[in-house]
């Protein structure tokens, strides 16, 4: 009867050092797929993005109760208006930050590429984000065009509140340090996670300006401003020679 305890406790042993072995020498199976989309019409639309971890039960301490920070680079013909951005945290919708200070009155051609972050809490296995993004005016060119703006692949990171991703050296490729919180100026520092891209690079086509119209514009213009100006004029002046006429 003893022997037979002692083996049991034995198997058991084996079997407990070579899950800690396994989880020591493996411990993350990060699994996680990117959907990149974007929305509306015109020069002010929406980007969303579906962020889905691992449905494997054993690998969701990795990511559980951590904070998922999502950086995304965009091209000198598309910007985020941080004073929108500043609203959007205040009321709670959306928890992101541009990395440097943006001037939204800029052509394209004197601005430069730029970054913003987005952050949110994982609470499932599913995280969705989105960001409003506005694509700047381009200088007229002859004959008109139109102007391709490409916004790559985001880059994701996590924070979690316990050391659980020292652990996982071979999942998660290294560390950067930026914001904890859009709302405030403390830095954090955020482990990159690898992903697979399940969409394609967007593609944002904007109108360029046809500078051969530039006359016919200007003359139209000067046209309407006149008009306009000489129909005020008399709509004063039958105003102030209206009293007149019923006193007499």
């Amino acid at each position: 009867m003893s022997a037979s305890h002692g083996m049991a406790a034995l198997m058991i042993s084996i079997l407990f050092l070579s899950l800690i072995c396994d989880i020591t020498t493996n411990p993350c199976k990060l699994d996680v797929k990117v959907e990149q989309v974007i929305h509306n019409e015109g020069f002010h639309r929406n980007i969303t993005y579906r962020i889905v971890f691992t449905e494997d039960y054993e690998d969701r301490w990795s990511y559980r109760d951590c904070v998922l920070g999502l950086e995304q680079t965009l091209p000198a013909g598309v910007y985020t208006n941080p004073d929108e951005l500043g609203d959007l945290r205040r009321i709670n919708r959306l928890n992101a930050i541009p990395k440097n200070r943006i001037n939204v009155e800029l052509p394209t051609e004197q601005s430069e590429p730029n970054v913003v972050y987005i952050m949110d809490n994982v609470r499932d296995s599913q995280v969705y984000m989105w960001l409003p993004v506005h694509a700047r005016y381009h200088q007229a060119v002859p004959g008109g065009s139109m102007a391709r703006n490409e916004i790559g692949a985001p880059k994701l990171y996590l924070r979690c509140p316990d050391q659980r991703l020292d652990l996982c050296k071979k999942a998660v490729a290294s560390s950067m340090t930026f914001l904890c919180n859009g709302s405030s100026k403390e830095k954090c520092i955020w482990k990159s996670i690898p992903f697979t891209m399940m969409t394609d690079m967007i593609v944002w086509d904007v109108p360029v300006g046809n500078t051969d119209d530039y006359y016919i514009v200007a003359g139209g213009t000067s046209i309407v401003i006149i008009v306009g100006s000489l129909y005020l004029l008399k709509i004063i002046h039958e105003y102030k020679v209206r009293p007149k006429q019923k006193l007499q």
